[in-house]
């Protein structure tokens, strides 16, 4: 026991700043759940509760708006009425991410300090810390993905089979949960592809990794098939396209079928308010009449594709824009004005109808606020948060990471680099190409860009784990006898001095030492050169 504990201490001495970290986190994450209880409370929040309440009394039927995947995660709480018990296993998320992201940083060669500071944003961002509380599926989706990826880059090109079907599980299980996470198979693939080698190696691990994300994902569009009577993992394609292109829809010019020309909007582009468009009874996706024959959401999935065909540039121009704006100094309501606020610490839960009718269904109990907590986490939240110029620069250092040396090559660097790279980029522009702005879309930003601007910092600075070299010890006779023979000489090549020695040098001192040997051991003739 004594050792155990000697060893623990060595620990907590080598690692003792992200120890630190994750205490303050901890006791920030318990000031947020004390201060509203038992959950925050989105509109969306109450059909999540609502499945989750079939599927804990055995109705197992998909929702047809969203993927299921959260609402079967949240289920065992929803049965037993205790909706704190969602917040509080999503605090643990964020602090596990911040656990993992220091744990691969520094299992790959990263200065503990560097690795202590990547872990930074998702222990302490605002964003996190509101969402963490939220009966909302973002904080699970981001938890999955960022895992799967730490499993992909945790050995590197010795990632074995497991790893390559534990990340496959994860990522479908991002995608089941919230389906612009679909991307993040991309990047993934990606980086097995510049990882393994020979071809049959990365033909095995890449079909582990690509068998195991269809497999989850394909499951669920054959049950969504069977409930619904069509494949998918949702019914509302049509209405999240319409919201993404009614911003700048124009139909002048655009031949349409006269049942779908009732969709066009016609408010000034500056005036549409999406979230009108797409849930408000009175949008016109929801007033226009059907041809027979054809469902509601194929006719504006139609017109929603015929837009997109006759004005790409508008449609890039909005994804791009909104990309731009996931990092803007200040999180404000975005370029479709969508209200941010909910996202930001107040005084109260928000203004949603939706708050008493969730908790009172499914958690039999009211909102509650400690005024004295509440006011220190909106002070905090107004000023603590990351910059968006700064997650930019974050990204452009792993972007510029990608050239790095080729000792980082050698090393894994440039490839993890890589993979948390064009997650960042995957993640980011999906839901930018998907739906149109909200804040708690860019939460992926907080620990994938992070990620790799260290690895990008260690791959243009070269740093990494020192190669060990295995010790030389020549064929030699036994061990010294009594008598005081000399013992045959080890040359040990390893620690600090091993990245010292250039590979020519090894091998000089390799040949010196074998040389050496064998003049003090002469190997004896055999018995035919003896009679001679």
């Amino acid at each position: 026991m004594p050792g155990f504990i000697r060893e623990k201490q060595r620990w907590l001495r080598r690692h003792w700043l992200i120890t630190a970290l994750l205490l303050l986190a901890a006791a920030l994450r318990g000031v947020v759940l004390l201060a509203y209880r038992p959950a925050l409370i989105f509109p969306d929040s109450l059909r999540y509760l609502h499945v989750a309440g079939r599927f804990a009394t055995g109705h197992w039927s998909p929702d047809t708006i969203r993927p299921s995947g959260y609402s079967i995660l949240i289920a065992p709480a929803t049965a037993i009425h205790v909706l704190a018990l969602i917040p509080l296993a999503q605090h643990v998320l964020g602090l596990a991410e911040g656990a993992m992201i220091y744990a691969l940083l520094t299992r790959r060669g990263s200065r503990r300090w560097l690795a202590a500071l990547a872990a930074v944003p998702i222990l302490f961002d605002p964003l996190q810390l509101d969402l963490e509380q939220y009966v909302l599926s973002d904080v699970c989706a981001a938890f999955f993905v960022t895992t799967a990826l730490v499993v992909l880059a945790w050995n590197g090109n010795r990632a074995g089979r497991g790893a390559m079907a534990a990340a496959g599980l994860l990522l479908a299980a991002a995608a089941v949960t919230r389906v612009a996470d679909l991307v993040l198979i991309i990047p993934a693939v990606l980086y097995v592809a510049v990882t393994f080698r020979p071809w049959r190696k990365l033909a095995a691990r890449g079909a582990v990794l690509a068998g195991c994300f269809l497999l989850p994902v394909v499951g669920y569009a054959g049950w969504f098939a069977a409930v619904h009577g069509q494949w998918g993992l949702s019914d509302y394609n049509g209405t999240f396209l319409y919201g993404r292109v009614v911003q700048f829809a124009n139909c002048t010019g655009l031949s349409l079928p006269s049942y779908e020309r009732p969709l066009c909007p016609t408010q000034p582009s500056a005036q549409r308010n999406y979230d009108f468009y797409m849930w408000s009874a009175k949008s016109p996706q929801w007033r226009f009449v059907p041809p027979p024959g054809l469902t509601r959401q194929a006719v504006v999935l139609n017109f929603s594709r015929q837009i997109l065909a006759h004005q790409p540039l508008s449609y890039l121009d909005a994804v791009g824009t909104d990309i731009a704006y996931s990092f803007s100094p200040v999180r404000g309501n975005g370029p479709e004005h969508y209200p941010a606020a909910y996202l930001k610490f107040q005084a109260g839960f928000p203004p949603y109808d939706e708050v008493q009718t969730a908790l009172s269904s499914y958690g039999h109990t009211g909102p509650t606020v400690q005024p004295q907590l509440t006011a220190f986490l909106t002070a905090y939240g107004r000023y603590f948060y990351v910059p968006g110029p700064l997650l930019a620069a974050g990204l452009l250092i792993g972007l510029a990471g990608l050239a790095g040396t080729r000792r980082s090559r050698r090393r894994g660097l440039r490839s993890a680099d890589l993979l948390f790279a064009a997650g960042a980029v995957a993640a980011v522009a999906g839901a930018a190409a998907f739906a149109p702005f909200d804040w708690r879309y860019q939460l992926p930003q907080l620990t994938l860009i992070p990620v790799a601007a260290a690895f990008g910092w260690m791959a243009l600075a070269s740093w990494g784990p020192p190669r060990r070299e295995p010790a030389v010890q020549p064929d030699g006779p036994p061990a010294a006898s009594a008598a005081g023979e000399d013992r045959s000489p080890v040359i040990r090549f390893s620690g600090s001095h091993s990245g010292r020695l250039s590979r020519c040098h090894r091998m000089v001192a390799a040949s010196s030492a074998a040389r050496d040997v064998q003049g003090r051991y002469p190997i004896p003739r055999s018995s035919e050169s003896s009679s001679e």
